[in-house]
């Protein structure tokens, strides 16, 4: 920073106040907090892309396997017989046309006829676990009635769609393929059911496969050195000339470039069990003020634990942060996350990092230190075009000094909207507050701030072109600080950018 003329006094706290904070731009103080949302939001953009691919790939297979065309009630009610002849093609058929109800009914009835058939109780047992949600118990179902039959295609096909949706990729893929190979000797009567399968197929490959986002684009900052742009006159003359003054530098505005980007991937193993790997990245780069530009590399690769509504993630990281040409810092950790599927349209994701930053520039070197941080993100979508979410976010930061160490209490909140399958726009909101834990004799408080920032992300599907997806990005951060001519700014940053989704 640029601070005005300086009379000599010994021991001069201000002057000490200089030489500190010529060595430490705000910038690099400031990196973390203001990707804290972009990581999040790439992080979750991830699972969110692949949730919509998951359910366009089970919506295409499911139309496959359903809805028997040779089965036609057409509303039409007919009588049933209480025997279990009639009761048992009842049961079929309910099961069948998916009309839940009515096989709960049937099921109930014909479960009472000591000559009922096994295979159609247990086939009928399993579709209405698996309705209920209760995977492992169909999957049981379906395993007891391939021991009686295991040639019976259908069964696997059923059996294979209950470890899909369980997420048992391994075995979901082997049983599909040892169904495909029942049926292909049918010719062209089963084309239309191993077109199923390979769908399903194909998506277990996609699953397993290499998934990411990538976006670039120019930027245009209104502060890029993130100044308070203050100007104090400490110490003037009787005739008001300022003798000793204080001048934070003024906001740098200009353009650079954006990008922002994600890549995971899951390998299964058996059961439930996989490796996970995932790599973040985020920054902007101002060719003409390159002292400022920053970017954010995060990677982890671990372990994860996933069934049909839950997934837990445990991996080690590594942080990578980078200011103009060099390395701000280093961060080994670990992280931990949780999601879960409550219905159809809620979905709860927990999570945990911690990371032991070491900063490598020069006048940075205080905020060396551990960092632990939680956040909850909870998803309804009350509609197919609406999704709501939001959820607190607490970081705990350990330096050497108590004055740079901090707890930080925030929230955040945003809603997306798609509109059918040509626009989409995004609005994220966020407020932090963080108390420093040490009082400064240098600044003569205790540091306290509040941090709110707001993001508008428009999405143009419907003028893609090579692959590449149109957008438009505006965000603003702003700072409010009780040592406010230092670490208090405002910034306004718009980017155009082409988005590839893989």
């Amino acid at each position: 920073m640029i601070f005005g003329s300086l009379l000599p006094r010994p021991n001069a706290p201000l002057g000490l106040l200089l030489l500190i904070m010529a060595g430490t731009p705000a910038t690099a103080l400031a990196q973390i907090d203001s990707g804290q949302d972009t990581r999040l939001r790439l992080d979750q953009q991830l699972d969110r892309q692949r949730a919509a691919q998951e359910e366009r790939s089970l919506n295409e297979v499911d139309e496959g396997l359903d809805a028997p065309s040779s089965l036609v009630i057409d509303g039409k009610t007919y009588a049933v017989g209480n025997n279990v002849d009639e009761m048992g093609q009842a049961l079929h058929i309910a099961v069948s046309r998916r009309q839940w109800g009515d096989a709960r009914r049937f099921l109930k009835a014909y479960e009472n006829f000591p000559d009922r058939d096994p295979m159609l109780m247990l086939f009928a047992n399993g579709a209405v676990a698996r309705q209920d949600g209760k995977l492992d118990e169909a999957e049981g179902f379906y395993r007891e009635m391939l021991v009686l039959d295991p040639g019976f295609a259908s069964g696997q096909l059923e059996l294979a769609r209950v470890l899909f949706e369980n997420r048992k990729d391994r075995e979901a893929r082997q049983t599909f393929e040892s169904a495909r190979a029942l049926l292909v000797v049918d010719g062209d009567k089963a084309s239309g059911v191993i077109v199923t399968i390979d769908a399903f197929l194909n998506a277990l490959r996609h699953r397993r496969g290499w998934q990411g986002n990538l976006a670039i684009g120019p930027i245009y900052s209104t502060n890029i050195n993130q100044s308070s742009e203050s100007y104090t006159c400490l110490l003037a003359t009787d005739d008001g000339t300022c003798v000793v003054d204080r001048k934070v530098p003024d906001a740098i505005k200009g353009t650079g470039i954006n990008v922002e980007g994600a890549l995971s991937r899951y390998l299964p193993l058996s059961g439930h069990h996989g490796l996970r790997g995932r790599a973040i990245l985020f920054g902007e780069i101002y060719p003409d003020h390159h002292d400022f530009s920053q970017g954010v590399f995060i990677t982890r690769l671990g372990y994860q634990y996933q069934t049909g509504r839950n997934t837990l993630g445990l991996s080690p990281s590594f942080d990578l942060g980078t200011l103009g040409s060099s390395v701000l810092y280093e961060a080994w950790g670990a992280n931990a996350e949780w999601q879960h599927t409550a219905s159809r349209n809620v979905l709860l994701r927990l999570e945990a990092n911690y990371r032991d930053f070491r900063y490598r520039l020069p006048g940075s070197s205080s905020q060396t230190g551990p960092m632990v941080d939680v956040n909850l993100t909870v998803w309804y979508a009350p509609s197919q075009d609406w999704t709501l979410f939001g959820g607190p976010d607490f970081t705990d930061k350990d330096t050497p000094s108590p004055t740079d160490s901090y707890r930080q209490f925030g929230a955040r909140f945003g809603i997306n909207k798609t509109f059918g399958s040509d626009a989409s726009i995004l609005l994220l909101g966020s407020y932090r507050h963080r108390e420093h834990r040490g009082f400064s004799a240098l600044f003569d408080a205790k540091r306290r701030e509040d941090q709110f920032n707001a993001t508008a992300i428009a999405r143009f599907p419907a003028l893609r072109f090579a692959g590449l997806t149109p957008e438009i990005v505006v965000q603003h951060n702003q700072v409010k600080s009780n040592i406010d001519w230092l670490f208090s700014y405002k910034r306004t940053t718009a980017s155009v950018r082409l988005g590839y989704a893989f």
